[in-house]
């Protein structure tokens, strides 16, 4: 059996590299080279060009960007279960699942949608697509009367399907996803707040995995290089395999089925789907007034003042002037009510119809400016737009 190169430390091993080899092969002879040979997407604007937010609608128009990135022309369905952040999870990570792929559609579940790599998350459910997609390819049950709805099956399809991103182009999303760092100020204890680390997981097998085939892409693709879009570790491992594989390009086409000469196209440029930018340009049309109050503004001016006053009248009693006023303005704050646009933030009347600023129409008043999006939901799935405004 071939090593196809050992780097130091061996991760992957030689046996699971070439199972690895083995699935990447039957990708590339059931559906052809050219998905691998092109370039792999890169996670920025220039690939996802649509507005984001973190809502079902959201996950849809990401979800149909990365089906449009692989090549695979179904309709999106989201079902919406979210519930709300997991509480044993600090950094609580995304959780949408395939559960079904129907012969023009495919149906995901959505949990919880988090502050990490949410692409690259649902790039791995995309590959388990693929996966699934090339399992019932043999017997095509589409050609069926009535094609039929085909679920996931967890012991085979969900570990190929994150090999299927790299056949897809969605290698480099997927990997990043596979092993993501985030740190920042934890709780204040009283004396400082610490340091605090979380390492998130996305997709179905191993970062290193993923790394090593996308080693394996850039080869056969003739690049000396690692793709663009690798953060720092992905990057790292990919390098490491470059230089293990250095010199092997035929010997890994002729592994892959890829024929001599065979070269990748360059990927079309992504423009902002139609639709979701006129719905994008509607939502921006539907604002709330969002009630709230000027308790910061009577703080600073509570301190303000009080610390004039002392240092007029008392210089020595500063610190409990300053305090007083800071108590004093914030209470006087807190009792005035205004409603700010949930759009813009800006100060409106309590009963305003419109905002003066950005030209919003109202439909309503939300505690929390957060509560905004699933207003807008209810808006969009009453017909509201076309109605009046509250």
């Amino acid at each position: 059996m071939p090593s196809w190169g050992v780097p130091d430390p061996e991760v992957p091993a030689a046996e699971r590299r070439e199972q690895l080899l083995a699935v990447l092969a039957e990708y590339v002879a059931q559906g052809g080279a050219a998905a691998l040979l092109a370039p792999p997407v890169a996670p920025g604007r220039a690939a996802f060009p649509d507005a984001w937010e973190p809502t079902a609608r959201g996950l849809e128009t990401l979800l149909r960007r990365l089906a449009w990135h692989a090549g695979q022309p179904r309709s999106i369905v989201v079902i919406d279960e979210r519930l709300g952040a997991p509480p044993t999870q600090r950094k609580p990570e995304t959780h949408v699942e395939l559960v079904a792929v129907r012969a023009r559609e495919l149906e995901l579940t959505s949990w919880f949608v988090g502050e990490d790599d949410v692409a690259g998350t649902l790039a791995h459910e995309l590959g388990v697509a693929h996966a699934v997609i090339a399992r019932c390819a043999d017997r095509d049950p589409y050609r069926a009367p009535e094609p039929p709805e085909i679920g996931v099956d967890p012991e085979r399809d969900l570990e190929r399907g994150s090999i299927a991103t790299v056949y897809l182009g969605l290698g480099v999303l997927a990997a990043n996803a596979a092993y993501q760092q985030y740190s920042g100020s934890g709780r204040f204890n009283g004396a400082y707040a610490p340091l605090e680390y979380d390492v998130l997981r996305a997709g179905y097998v191993p970062m290193s995995e993923l790394a090593y085939l996308l080693a394996v892409q850039a080869v056969v693709r003739g690049e000396p290089e690692p793709p663009p879009g690798l953060s720092p570790p992905q990057r790292d491992e990919v390098l490491a395999w470059l230089d293990a594989l250095r010199g092997r390009a035929g010997e890994l086409r002729d592994r892959l089925g890829i024929e001599e000469g065979a070269r990748g196209e360059a990927r079309p440029i992504a423009t902002p789907f139609e639709d979701v930018a006129r719905d994008h340009a509607r939502r921006r049309r539907i604002a709330f007034r969002w009630q709230t109050h000027r308790a910061s503004e009577g703080f600073l001016a509570g301190v303000l003042v009080a610390a004039v006053a002392a240092l007029i009248a008392m210089p020595q009693g500063l610190i409990p002037f300053v305090v007083g006023g800071a108590v004093i303005g914030l209470s006087v704050g807190r009792s005035r009510r205004i409603a700010r646009c949930s759009t813009c933030a800006t100060a409106i009347a309590i009963d305003a119809a419109t905002c003066h600023r950005c030209g919003a129409t109202m439909y309503g008043d939300i505690a929390r400016r957060s509560d905004r999006l699933e207003a807008e939901e209810r808006v969009i799935e009453s017909d509201g737009d076309s109605g009046a405004a509250i």
